[in-house]
Protein backbone atom coordinates (compact mmCIF):
# COMPACT_ATOMS: atom_id res chain seq x y z
CA UNK A 1 0.00 0.00 0.00
CA UNK A 2 2.76 2.88 1.05
CA UNK A 3 4.55 1.92 -2.73
CA UNK A 4 1.17 2.94 -4.42
CA UNK A 5 0.49 5.82 -2.36
CA UNK A 6 4.52 6.85 -3.31
CA UNK A 7 3.99 6.35 -6.71
CA UNK A 8 0.60 8.46 -7.04
CA UNK A 9 2.66 11.28 -4.84
CA UNK A 10 4.94 10.90 -7.80
CA UNK A 11 2.50 11.28 -10.78
CA UNK A 12 0.87 13.98 -8.87
CA UNK A 13 3.96 16.20 -8.24
CA UNK A 14 4.67 15.76 -12.37
CA UNK A 15 7.98 13.94 -11.11
CA UNK A 16 8.90 10.97 -13.58
CA UNK A 17 8.34 7.40 -12.45
CA UNK A 18 10.65 5.68 -10.66
CA UNK A 19 11.82 2.16 -11.55
CA UNK A 20 9.33 0.14 -9.58
CA UNK A 21 11.26 -3.15 -7.83
CA UNK A 22 9.22 -6.30 -7.63
CA UNK A 23 8.68 -9.99 -7.62
CA UNK A 24 7.07 -12.67 -9.17
CA UNK A 25 5.20 -15.64 -7.53
CA UNK A 26 5.64 -19.38 -6.49
CA UNK A 27 2.71 -21.34 -5.51
CA UNK A 28 2.36 -23.06 -2.73
CA UNK A 29 -0.54 -25.82 -2.42
CA UNK A 30 -2.53 -26.28 0.68
CA UNK A 31 -4.45 -29.79 1.32
CA UNK A 32 -7.81 -29.38 2.83
CA UNK A 33 -8.36 -32.35 4.92
CA UNK A 34 -11.83 -33.23 6.30
CA UNK A 35 -11.37 -35.17 9.48
CA UNK A 36 -13.61 -37.68 10.88
CA UNK A 37 -12.74 -38.59 14.18
CA UNK A 38 -15.47 -41.32 15.89
CA UNK A 39 -15.06 -42.02 19.63
CA UNK A 40 -16.50 -45.30 20.72
CA UNK A 41 -18.00 -45.56 24.40
CA UNK A 42 -18.58 -48.86 25.43
CA UNK A 43 -22.22 -49.38 27.49
CA UNK A 44 -22.72 -49.99 30.84
CA UNK A 45 -23.86 -53.19 30.16
CA UNK A 46 -21.26 -54.26 27.97
CA UNK A 47 -19.46 -57.65 30.43
CA UNK A 48 -23.20 -58.93 29.75
CA UNK A 49 -23.66 -58.82 26.56
CA UNK A 50 -22.92 -61.86 25.45
CA UNK A 51 -25.03 -63.93 28.29
CA UNK A 52 -27.80 -61.77 27.91
CA UNK A 53 -28.04 -60.81 24.48
CA UNK A 54 -25.44 -63.35 22.38
CA UNK A 55 -23.54 -60.32 21.14
CA UNK A 56 -19.83 -61.41 20.35
CA UNK A 57 -16.89 -59.07 20.03
CA UNK A 58 -18.35 -56.17 22.07
CA UNK A 59 -15.75 -53.97 22.87
CA UNK A 60 -14.93 -53.12 26.96
CA UNK A 61 -12.68 -50.20 26.35
CA UNK A 62 -12.87 -46.99 24.93
CA UNK A 63 -11.24 -46.21 21.44
CA UNK A 64 -10.74 -43.67 19.44
CA UNK A 65 -10.43 -43.50 15.57
CA UNK A 66 -9.43 -40.57 13.00
CA UNK A 67 -9.74 -40.33 9.01
CA UNK A 68 -9.57 -38.55 6.57
CA UNK A 69 -12.99 -38.71 4.58
CA UNK A 70 -12.36 -36.06 1.76
CA UNK A 71 -9.56 -33.99 0.63
CA UNK A 72 -9.16 -30.79 -1.68
CA UNK A 73 -6.05 -28.21 -3.04
CA UNK A 74 -6.27 -24.85 -2.81
CA UNK A 75 -3.37 -22.27 -4.37
CA UNK A 76 -1.06 -19.38 -2.71
CA UNK A 77 1.41 -17.46 -4.30
CA UNK A 78 4.72 -16.34 -1.99
CA UNK A 79 7.33 -14.82 -2.93
CA UNK A 80 9.96 -15.92 -5.33
CA UNK A 81 13.72 -14.28 -3.96
CA UNK A 82 15.25 -15.92 -7.42
CA UNK A 83 12.20 -13.61 -9.63
CA UNK A 84 13.22 -9.99 -8.68
CA UNK A 85 12.64 -7.68 -11.51
CA UNK A 86 12.35 -3.86 -12.55
CA UNK A 87 9.59 -2.32 -13.75
CA UNK A 88 10.00 0.67 -15.73
CA UNK A 89 7.54 2.04 -17.81
CA UNK A 90 7.35 4.86 -20.64
CA UNK A 91 5.12 6.95 -22.20
CA UNK A 92 1.63 6.88 -20.73
CA UNK A 93 3.15 4.06 -18.72
CA UNK A 94 5.25 6.20 -16.74
CA UNK A 95 1.81 7.06 -14.33
CA UNK A 96 0.76 3.13 -14.33
CA UNK A 97 -1.22 2.57 -11.23
CA UNK A 98 1.17 -0.54 -9.90
CA UNK A 99 -0.27 -2.95 -7.67
CA UNK A 100 1.72 -5.17 -5.28
CA UNK A 101 0.80 -7.55 -2.55
CA UNK A 102 2.33 -6.71 1.02
CA UNK A 103 5.62 -9.13 0.24
CA UNK A 104 5.74 -6.91 -2.90
CA UNK A 105 4.53 -10.02 -5.52
CA UNK A 106 3.55 -7.77 -8.44
CA UNK A 107 -0.67 -8.39 -8.81
CA UNK A 108 -1.90 -5.76 -11.70
CA UNK A 109 -1.35 -2.99 -13.35
CA UNK A 110 -3.90 0.29 -14.24
CA UNK A 111 -6.54 -2.43 -12.48
CA UNK A 112 -8.11 -4.03 -9.75
CA UNK A 113 -5.85 -7.42 -8.89
CA UNK A 114 -7.58 -10.54 -8.64
CA UNK A 115 -9.06 -11.43 -5.56
CA UNK A 116 -6.80 -14.30 -3.67
CA UNK A 117 -8.59 -17.62 -2.86
CA UNK A 118 -6.68 -17.97 0.69
CA UNK A 119 -9.29 -21.70 0.60
CA UNK A 120 -9.81 -21.46 4.18
CA UNK A 121 -13.70 -22.97 4.90
CA UNK A 122 -13.56 -25.65 1.93
CA UNK A 123 -15.53 -28.03 4.08
CA UNK A 124 -18.82 -27.25 6.50
CA UNK A 125 -17.43 -29.01 9.56
CA UNK A 126 -19.63 -30.83 12.00
CA UNK A 127 -20.07 -30.10 15.55
CA UNK A 128 -19.64 -33.33 18.22
CA UNK A 129 -23.62 -34.98 17.83
CA UNK A 130 -24.84 -35.54 21.48
CA UNK A 131 -25.87 -39.53 21.16
CA UNK A 132 -25.64 -40.57 24.59
CA UNK A 133 -29.60 -40.22 25.62
CA UNK A 134 -30.79 -40.94 28.74
CA UNK A 135 -30.82 -44.42 28.75
CA UNK A 136 -32.83 -45.05 31.97
CA UNK A 137 -35.81 -43.40 30.49
CA UNK A 138 -36.38 -46.43 28.62
CA UNK A 139 -35.86 -48.77 31.41
CA UNK A 140 -39.06 -50.45 33.26
CA UNK A 141 -39.62 -49.80 37.27
CA UNK A 142 -38.39 -53.12 37.38
CA UNK A 143 -34.78 -52.84 35.95
CA UNK A 144 -34.20 -49.61 37.88
CA UNK A 145 -35.43 -50.72 40.77
CA UNK A 146 -33.05 -53.87 40.68
CA UNK A 147 -30.02 -53.89 43.24
CA UNK A 148 -26.98 -55.35 41.01
CA UNK A 149 -25.52 -53.75 37.38
CA UNK A 150 -26.33 -57.48 36.62
CA UNK A 151 -29.60 -57.74 37.90
CA UNK A 152 -30.43 -54.19 35.74
CA UNK A 153 -28.79 -56.10 32.45
CA UNK A 154 -30.37 -59.23 32.49
CA UNK A 155 -33.97 -57.66 33.43
CA UNK A 156 -33.05 -54.55 30.35
CA UNK A 157 -32.39 -57.56 28.18
CA UNK A 158 -35.78 -59.76 29.19
CA UNK A 159 -37.12 -56.30 28.17
CA UNK A 160 -35.71 -55.87 24.73
CA UNK A 161 -36.49 -59.49 24.27
CA UNK A 162 -40.33 -58.75 24.66
CA UNK A 163 -40.16 -55.38 22.21
CA UNK A 164 -38.89 -58.14 19.81
CA UNK A 165 -42.12 -60.02 20.12
CA UNK A 166 -44.54 -57.11 19.90
CA UNK A 167 -43.01 -55.93 16.99
CA UNK A 168 -43.09 -59.13 15.16
CA UNK A 169 -46.77 -59.11 16.07
CA UNK A 170 -47.53 -56.43 14.92
CA UNK A 171 -45.49 -56.50 11.97
CA UNK A 172 -47.03 -59.82 10.60
CA UNK A 173 -50.90 -58.74 12.12
CA UNK A 174 -51.11 -61.04 14.95
CA UNK A 175 -51.12 -58.26 18.18
CA UNK A 176 -54.39 -58.16 20.35
CA UNK A 177 -54.58 -54.54 19.48
CA UNK A 178 -53.89 -53.95 15.44
CA UNK A 179 -54.06 -49.87 14.92
CA UNK A 180 -56.49 -48.61 12.37
CA UNK A 181 -54.34 -47.53 9.16
CA UNK A 182 -50.84 -48.32 8.36
CA UNK A 183 -49.86 -44.80 8.85
CA UNK A 184 -50.02 -45.13 12.87
CA UNK A 185 -48.98 -49.04 12.39
CA UNK A 186 -45.67 -47.47 10.83
CA UNK A 187 -45.48 -44.72 13.76
CA UNK A 188 -45.85 -47.60 16.65
CA UNK A 189 -43.32 -49.86 14.90
CA UNK A 190 -40.72 -46.69 14.71
CA UNK A 191 -41.81 -46.23 18.29
CA UNK A 192 -40.51 -49.84 19.41
CA UNK A 193 -37.35 -49.84 16.74
CA UNK A 194 -36.05 -46.64 18.59
CA UNK A 195 -36.74 -47.98 21.88
CA UNK A 196 -35.09 -51.08 21.71
CA UNK A 197 -31.98 -49.11 19.78
CA UNK A 198 -31.65 -46.65 23.02
CA UNK A 199 -31.58 -50.07 25.41
CA UNK A 200 -29.35 -52.17 23.39
CA UNK A 201 -26.65 -49.01 23.62
CA UNK A 202 -26.38 -50.05 27.14
CA UNK A 203 -24.64 -53.31 25.75
CA UNK A 204 -23.08 -52.28 22.75
CA UNK A 205 -22.23 -49.03 23.18
CA UNK A 206 -22.47 -45.86 21.47
CA UNK A 207 -20.18 -43.99 19.07
CA UNK A 208 -19.90 -40.18 18.50
CA UNK A 209 -19.07 -39.09 15.48
CA UNK A 210 -17.68 -35.33 14.86
CA UNK A 211 -15.52 -33.74 11.56
CA UNK A 212 -13.28 -30.80 11.47
CA UNK A 213 -11.19 -29.14 8.73
CA UNK A 214 -7.60 -29.24 8.91
CA UNK A 215 -4.48 -28.25 5.97
CA UNK A 216 -1.42 -28.80 5.46
CA UNK A 217 0.81 -26.09 3.19
CA UNK A 218 3.57 -27.29 0.88
CA UNK A 219 5.35 -25.28 -1.17
CA UNK A 220 7.43 -28.34 -3.23
CA UNK A 221 10.41 -26.43 -5.47
CA UNK A 222 10.71 -30.39 -7.34
CA UNK A 223 8.93 -33.31 -8.50
CA UNK A 224 8.73 -36.20 -5.71
CA UNK A 225 7.65 -39.88 -6.11
CA UNK A 226 5.27 -41.04 -2.70
CA UNK A 227 6.91 -38.50 -0.38
CA UNK A 228 5.53 -38.41 2.92
CA UNK A 229 3.51 -35.30 3.42
CA UNK A 230 2.15 -35.73 7.06
CA UNK A 231 0.73 -38.03 9.04
CA UNK A 232 -2.49 -39.09 10.98
CA UNK A 233 -2.50 -40.48 14.21
CA UNK A 234 -5.78 -42.47 15.81
CA UNK A 235 -5.91 -41.04 18.80
CA UNK A 236 -4.07 -37.37 17.91
CA UNK A 237 -4.83 -36.35 14.86
CA UNK A 238 -3.05 -34.78 12.10
CA UNK A 239 0.78 -34.87 13.27
CA UNK A 240 4.04 -33.90 11.53
CA UNK A 241 5.40 -36.48 8.88
CA UNK A 242 8.47 -37.66 10.98
CA UNK A 243 5.62 -38.25 14.05
CA UNK A 244 5.51 -42.08 13.55
CA UNK A 245 3.03 -42.69 15.97
CA UNK A 246 0.49 -41.44 12.77
CA UNK A 247 -0.09 -43.46 9.56
CA UNK A 248 1.55 -41.96 6.64
CA UNK A 249 0.18 -39.98 3.77
CA UNK A 250 1.75 -39.57 0.39
CA UNK A 251 2.30 -37.19 -1.64
CA UNK A 252 3.33 -37.96 -5.81
CA UNK A 253 3.65 -34.86 -7.88
CA UNK A 254 4.81 -34.70 -11.36
CA UNK A 255 4.83 -32.23 -14.54
CA UNK A 256 2.45 -33.24 -17.04
CA UNK A 257 3.56 -31.10 -19.92
CA UNK A 258 7.03 -29.76 -20.88
CA UNK A 259 7.74 -26.19 -20.15
CA UNK A 260 10.34 -23.68 -21.79
CA UNK A 261 13.39 -22.76 -20.70
CA UNK A 262 13.26 -21.22 -17.26
CA UNK A 263 13.74 -17.12 -18.44
CA UNK A 264 13.24 -15.55 -21.27
CA UNK A 265 15.99 -12.95 -21.81
CA UNK A 266 13.96 -9.55 -22.41
CA UNK A 267 14.17 -7.89 -25.82
CA UNK A 268 13.72 -4.13 -24.85
CA UNK A 269 14.56 -1.51 -22.21
CA UNK A 270 10.60 -1.23 -20.99
CA UNK A 271 8.03 -4.41 -20.38
CA UNK A 272 7.08 -7.12 -18.12
CA UNK A 273 7.92 -10.17 -16.68
CA UNK A 274 5.12 -12.85 -16.12
CA UNK A 275 5.22 -16.56 -15.62
CA UNK A 276 4.10 -18.77 -17.38
CA UNK A 277 3.02 -21.84 -14.97
CA UNK A 278 3.19 -25.52 -15.47
CA UNK A 279 0.54 -27.91 -15.30
CA UNK A 280 1.28 -30.63 -12.44
CA UNK A 281 -0.18 -33.82 -11.41
CA UNK A 282 -0.71 -34.02 -7.48
CA UNK A 283 -1.89 -37.36 -6.43
CA UNK A 284 -2.37 -37.90 -2.43
CA UNK A 285 -2.34 -41.16 -1.37
CA UNK A 286 -2.70 -43.41 1.82
CA UNK A 287 -0.75 -46.46 1.89
CA UNK A 288 -1.34 -48.27 -1.61
CA UNK A 289 -5.12 -45.84 -1.62
CA UNK A 290 -5.27 -42.90 -3.81
CA UNK A 291 -7.53 -40.63 -1.73
CA UNK A 292 -7.41 -37.34 -4.93
CA UNK A 293 -5.96 -36.56 -7.88
CA UNK A 294 -5.46 -33.13 -9.10
CA UNK A 295 -4.21 -31.02 -12.00
CA UNK A 296 -2.14 -27.98 -10.43
CA UNK A 297 -0.46 -25.15 -12.32
CA UNK A 298 2.39 -24.11 -10.74
CA UNK A 299 4.57 -21.58 -11.02
CA UNK A 300 8.08 -22.81 -10.21
CA UNK A 301 8.36 -25.72 -12.58
CA UNK A 302 7.14 -23.27 -15.57
CA UNK A 303 8.88 -20.36 -16.93
CA UNK A 304 9.31 -16.47 -17.09
CA UNK A 305 8.06 -14.47 -20.09
CA UNK A 306 8.47 -10.71 -21.46
CA UNK A 307 5.87 -8.50 -22.22
CA UNK A 308 6.50 -5.82 -24.59
CA UNK A 309 6.18 -2.17 -22.68
CA UNK A 310 4.92 -0.73 -26.17
CA UNK A 311 1.24 -1.27 -25.39
CA UNK A 312 2.03 0.56 -21.97
CA UNK A 313 3.61 3.45 -23.59
CA UNK A 314 1.40 4.45 -26.15
CA UNK A 315 -2.31 3.45 -24.29
CA UNK A 316 -3.52 2.44 -21.09
CA UNK A 317 -2.66 -0.84 -20.83
CA UNK A 318 -4.59 -2.87 -18.28
CA UNK A 319 -3.08 -5.90 -17.09
CA UNK A 320 -3.68 -8.74 -14.32
CA UNK A 321 -1.82 -11.64 -12.96
CA UNK A 322 -3.29 -14.75 -10.79
CA UNK A 323 -1.61 -14.40 -7.22
CA UNK A 324 -1.32 -17.33 -6.88
CA UNK A 325 1.04 -18.32 -10.08
CA UNK A 326 1.80 -14.79 -11.74
CA UNK A 327 0.14 -15.90 -14.64
CA UNK A 328 -1.76 -13.56 -17.18
CA UNK A 329 -5.15 -13.69 -16.73
CA UNK A 330 -6.04 -10.17 -18.84
CA UNK A 331 -4.35 -7.69 -20.59
CA UNK A 332 -5.71 -5.85 -23.28
CA UNK A 333 -5.09 -1.83 -23.95
CA UNK A 334 -7.55 1.44 -24.28
CA UNK A 335 -8.39 2.96 -27.26
CA UNK A 336 -6.27 6.18 -28.44
CA UNK A 337 -9.02 8.09 -28.02
CA UNK A 338 -9.56 7.81 -24.20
Amino acid sequence: MMKRLLSLLLVGLCLPLTAQTYYLPKTAVRFHLLIEKQTYTPGEFARYAKRYLQLDHVEQQEQVTQRVIRCEVSRLGLRDSSKCYTLQLKGKGEAADVRLSDDGVLLSINDTPQEAHVGTGVFKAAAAASVRASYQSFMNAEALAAGSVAKKAELTAQQIVELRERRLLLATGEADEMPQDERQLQLMLNEIDNHCQQLTALFTGTTRRDTTEQTVMLCPMKEVEREVVFRLSHKRGLVDKDDLSGVPFYMTLKQTEPSAPLVVEKKKDDGVYVNVPARMSLTLQQEDQTLATFQVPMAQFGYVDWRDGASFKRYVTHLILNPATGAVVKQFSETADK
